[in-house]
């Protein structure tokens, strides 16, 4: 579980959480959800880093409750991407509304990965 640390004086609070749970051995389930910017970016890579690598082979990031997602969060889905590529893990995305969709849509990123609307089809696609 990753949480964002409480903000400084003249800080603005991100709201962002990562839980990653084995779904099966080797199948990976990262959740995340609030807000993806630059406040919440090197949390959601350590999720990331973290889940995408051996032994892992199928790793699916929920996104159902994710609220925001700036292009540095883009820019996590796509460190996602290429990890899971560098170690031949499959890697989709779940869940993806609006907040996530919109991004992917407009810099043409959304066709570059695997998505399903929930963990049961993603699943029973492999």
């Amino acid at each position: 579980m990753t949480s964002i640390p409480e903000p400084r004086d003249g800080m603005i609070k991100t709201t962002f959480d990562a839980v990653t749970d084995e779904l099966e051995p080797g199948v990976l389930l990262i959740r995340m959800s609030g807000e993806i910017d630059i406040a919440s970016t090197e949390f959601a890579a350590e999720a990331i880093r973290a889940a995408v690598a051996p032994p892992a082979r199928l790793v699916l990031i929920d996104v159902s409750a994710v609220t925001f997602c700036s292009s540095a969060g883009l820019g996590n889905l796509v460190e996602a991407r290429n990890l899971a590529g560098r170690h031949n893990i499959t890697l989709a995305l779940v869940g993806v509304g609006r907040p996530v969709d919109r991004p992917l849509t407009v810099t043409g990123l959304g066709g570059q990965f695997r998505i399903y609307g929930t963990v049961t089809e993603a699943l029973a696609d492999r």
